[in-house]
């Protein structure tokens, strides 16, 4: 059997990155130096970062279409629950979307609580940057903000259309009690 000529020779690359960063930048050595190592020894592949961080953006940015659809939706609602035309009243049309909004909210906040795991998987990775971190949370936080607001002019919505029946109904009763 012949012996393999390979050595892995990793720590003494990162012993001397470590070095020469030392003497680069004496500043710098507060700052500790990612071994690109796991706890237990393993390497850890760099484009994992890439790929979580990658993962990560696809799903903030369809959760903001999905927000930013639902949020279209929502007003078509608005407008449909403005009406106050007794002979026209689109009842049906606002039964529907209304379940549709609320569904798709339901789906968004799953969605957000999903993003949110990504998020802490990405931030417990070793080769994350604080500045990532920080950026991630801060998108999850607009995400969650947006939906939010979403969420609350639903509520608005589905209040005034709530009084806008009540007026209807007020008016079916004045015009059919008097003979």
């Amino acid at each position: 059997m012949a012996q393999s000529s390979y050595r892995d020779r990793t720590d003494e690359f990162f012993g001397i990155v470590e070095r020469m960063r030392r003497s680069i930048a004496p500043a710098a050595n507060n700052v500790p130096y990612v071994s690109g190592r796991s706890d237990d020894g393993r390497r850890e592949d760099p484009r994992s970062a890439m790929i979580n961080q990658s993962e990560f953006g696809k799903r903030a940015s369809k959760i903001g279409l999905a927000i930013y659809q639902t949020s279209q939706k929502l007003s078509k609602l608005a407008k449909l629950a403005k009406k106050t035309s007794v002979f026209d009243d689109p009842t049906q049309e606002i039964q529907e979307l209304t379940a549709v909004i609320k569904q798709e909210i339901s789906a968004l906040n799953t969605a957000l609580l999903d993003l949110q795991v990504v998020q802490n998987s990405q931030n417990d990775a070793v080769n994350i940057s604080r500045d990532a971190t920080t950026h991630s949370a801060t998108v999850v936080n607009n995400l969650k903000n947006r939906l939010m607001d979403t969420t609350k002019e639903l509520k608005d919505v589905l209040t005034l259309r709530t009084e806008n029946m009540k007026i209807h109904g007020n008016r079916r009763q004045l015009f059919s009690s008097k003979e």
